[in-house]
């Protein structure tokens, strides 16, 4: 086959993608990228565009990263040259010859207008995948990750309240807590340009509870021979800083060489600084629910699903 990737997994944000794209990448014809979200079809999401503390965060030079002769793994980037997302399907392919499926699993799909547009213009056959999560519990996870990285500082209302205020919150500008929990309006453009039979929903809890069978509905929806993963790596586990000034300091000397220190070094200053996040607040809750009332009603119907046991 050409190395074009032709599985996306399009989110949504902390909604167990960065597990469900590993389980995948186990199947001995999905082969993934070195990027995890390579972001190339966001063409309104480009670095010019994010704050100071965003980019800090992400650390990404397109040109410095393809510059070199091997490229290596890492979580995300914004990719703007086609030939540099060439090269890293190119690469997978080469990394998995037997592979007949390039996985991109970039979660800032979902939430792009362009995305959907660019995507179908690069392969219109392509399979896309939406993992969703109750929105409530994504965007407190959204949240307690904010605070791990020292992106924020604001108690939890106060935070999902500033963002309410906002005519809509941008990636990479604001944190997105509740719009990247907006799955109707996401979900309905990709809907519209591919069409039921290329496009799977699949959720979070099931993943959790029944993984394999959430495995064998996606490896059906493929045309790919079921399989048996082993247990996905442990990956963006819930926690917060347990002293957020010196955490905040940390994060900005660590974040310029991030992609440098050894795993061993970061997960040590994690168990320093950082303790399990807590549960979600009653009253917080109760604010979320209410948010998302509407929307959760819009969702079940354009899915066709009864999703009460999100409420």
């Amino acid at each position: 086959m050409s190395a074009t990737a032709n599985v996306f997994l399009i989110g949504a944000a902390k909604a167990g993608t960065t597990a469900l794209a590993d389980i995948l990448a186990q199947h001995p014809q999905i082969a993934g990228m070195s990027i995890k979200e390579p972001g190339h079809f966001c063409t309104d999401l480009r670095p010019e565009v994010f704050s100071k503390s965003y980019k800090r965060l992400i650390q990404w030079n397109e040109a410095d990263y393809f510059a070199e002769a091997e490229l290596k793994e890492r979580h995300i980037g914004f990719i703007e040259e086609r030939s540099h997302y060439h090269r890293l399907c190119q690469q997978a392919q080469v990394a998995k010859p037997e592979a007949t499926h390039i996985l991109d699993a970039s979660t800032a799909y979902l939430y792009s207008a362009p995305a959907v547009k660019e995507l179908a213009h690069y392969n219109n056959k392509a399979k896309i995948i939406v993992l969703l999560r109750n929105p409530i519990d994504r965007a407190w996870s959204h949240y307690t990750m904010a605070l791990k990285y020292g992106m924020e500082s604001e108690a939890p209302l106060a935070a999902f309240q500033r963002e309410a205020a906002l005519e809509q919150a941008q990636w990479g500008r604001d944190e997105c807590y509740l719009e990247l929990g907006h799955y109707a309006q996401q979900l309905k453009r990709w809907k519209e340009k591919f069409g039921e039979k290329h496009l799977l929903v699949v959720f979070h809890e099931d993943l959790k509870n029944t993984p394999q069978k959430v495995l064998n509905r996606i490896t059906e929806f493929l045309d790919l021979p079921t399989f048996v993963a082993t247990k996905a790596k442990a990956t963006n586990e819930g926690s917060v800083p347990k002293y957020p000034k010196m955490n905040a300091l940390g994060m900005r000397v660590v974040a310029p060489i991030r992609e440098k220190l050894p795993k061993e070094m970061i997960s040590a200053m994690k168990k320093v600084l950082q303790a399990k996040a807590p549960d979600l607040d009653d009253d917080v809750a109760r604010w979320l629910k209410q948010h998302y009332n509407e929307e959760m009603a819009e969702l079940a119907t354009l899915l066709n699903l009864n999703l009460t046991h999100w409420k």
